[in-house]
């Protein structure tokens, strides 16, 4: 096992750009790894469908301790690096996550395909007091000596970022060199991120003034307050159901000012939770069917988004909001709906635009036990046989029209030729029956 601690001040900068502001350049956090001994690594994901795991893409998944001081008092926690075998895979961009506090990486998760594809490397950053909770509760032995305080997950991620961008020659990353980190987020966990840029954005920088994270991307955003502007790009992704409960207040306007990159990407059909693979809704505990929007393969397409801005400068489309009426007679939501029952505006993709089903928010519980967790679902009503005929004239028309839509969707962006055959699957597996006698 290598070890390397890495320890000092704080040194105080002022900003060249900015002469009046001034930041403090964070401590790395201190290592030691690959662990190896223990027992048992918690993994960090739910259980995966084999030809989806890590290891089916040439992933390896390396597990760190990582320690140091935040906030006066010393922490010691975890971070997990997946990266690409071999080496010469990996393209210089880094993301990171904090975990959730239900304890997984619920971005990477469902999104882990254009990772590995792309070769991307995912580091996970267990950050919060509820981890260690979680570590513990999985490997007590392992994780004996695992301790956060409140109010040290902002400085820990900072300090993990700075580790991370130092490219040691003997780190956690090594022999990768990092050109770009970036910092993911979906729903408590882009609070995180929030708070992140709140707290140390740009109190917090590299020592050449240079931000630690170069871009963010937020998804399944709390609330109504806007994203903070910040001078790399961001990336912000809420969902109908953000929508429907706030009626976008958090909503500010895109911009390409090099001060202030954000682009606001609502998709229609997304809601706030990832329904179509997490466990929770197997089965079905909401009183309708439960969505199987492709939640993963729309945040991947906003990182690819962030990706290619902050690495190679290419200004990402601009994306009409999602649009609501106040009108909750029609599915409950306040979310206005065109004449298959799918929302207007927004990100478009096949689900919506060659439809089979119409996509809502909220869902409901069945039980009341189930009602968080249904609440923050959407739905999907299967088109009836004589709806369906009325779309299609047949199997192969809504196939043919399927596939002209994805790819004019892949061209434009809003779609990642990776999940093309995802959708494909999807469409296959639906009946449109011909007429009788035709």
């Amino acid at each position: 096992m290598k070890k390397l601690l890495l320890t000092g001040l704080s040194l105080l900068f002022v900003h060249a750009g900015a002469a009046s502001a001034q930041f403090v350049v964070p401590p790395a956090a201190g290592f030691a790894g690959p662990v190896t001994e223990g027992g048992a690594m918690y993994p960090g994901l739910r259980p995966e469908e084999p030809g989806t795991r890590a290891a089916d893409f040439g992933y390896a998944t390396d597990e760190y301790f990582v320690s140091g001081t935040a906030n006066g008092q010393p922490y010691r926690t975890r971070i997990l690096v997946r990266h690409p075998l071999p080496a010469e895979r990996f393209g210089g961009i880094v993301v990171a996550e904090s975990m959730h506090s239900n304890g997984f990486a619920v971005t990477f998760e469902p999104a882990r395909k254009s990772f590995f594809m792309r070769g991307y490397v995912h580091v996970e950053i267990a950050a919060q007091v509820a981890n260690i909770a979680t570590l513990k509760g999985f490997n007590p032995v392992r994780y004996a000596d695992m301790s956060i305080a409140n109010g040290q997950t902002s400085e820990i991620i900072a300090q993990v970022g700075v580790l991370i961008k130092s490219n040691l020659s003997n780190g956690p990353l090594a022999p990768l060199s990092v050109r770009r980190l970036m910092l993911e987020g979906t729903s408590q966990a882009s609070a995180v991120l929030r708070t992140y840029q709140q707290q140390k954005h740009f109190g917090s920088r590299m020592a050449d003034g240079s931000a630690i994270v170069d871009g963010y991307l937020a998804t399944s955003t709390l609330g109504t307050a806007p994203m903070m502007v910040v001078d790399v790009p961001t990336v912000h992704m809420p969902t109908m159901t953000e929508v429907n409960s706030t009626g976008g207040a958090y909503r500010r306007a895109d911009s390409d000012d090099p001060a202030n990159r954000y682009r606001l990407f609502e998709v229609a059909g997304m809601a706030h939770a990832n329904s179509r693979e997490t466990p929770t809704y197997v089965p079905n505990p909401c009183t309708l069917p439960v969505s199987d929007f492709p939640w993963g393969g729309m945040a991947a397409m906003g990182l690819r988004h962030l990706i290619q801005w902050v690495d190679n400068g290419v200004i990402p489309p601009h994306a009409a909001p999602l649009e609501f009426d106040n009108n909750t007679v029609n599915d409950g939501s306040r979310l206005a709906l065109d004449a298959n029952g799918n929302v207007k505006g927004g990100v478009r993709n096949p689900y919506v635009d060659v439809p089979v089903a119409a996509y809502g928010v909220p869902n409901a519980g069945a039980t009341p036990a189930a009602q968080f967790n249904c609440s923050i679902a959407g739905w999907r009503v299967l088109f009836d046989e004589h709806s369906l005929r009325g779309l299609y004239k047949n199997k192969g028309s809504y196939i043919s029209a399927l596939n002209r839509r994805l790819m004019d969707l892949v061209r434009e962006g809003w779609m990642l030729p990776e999940y093309a055959d995802d959708v494909r699957a999807d469409a296959q597996a639906i009946e449109i029956p011909s007429p009788s006698g035709r």
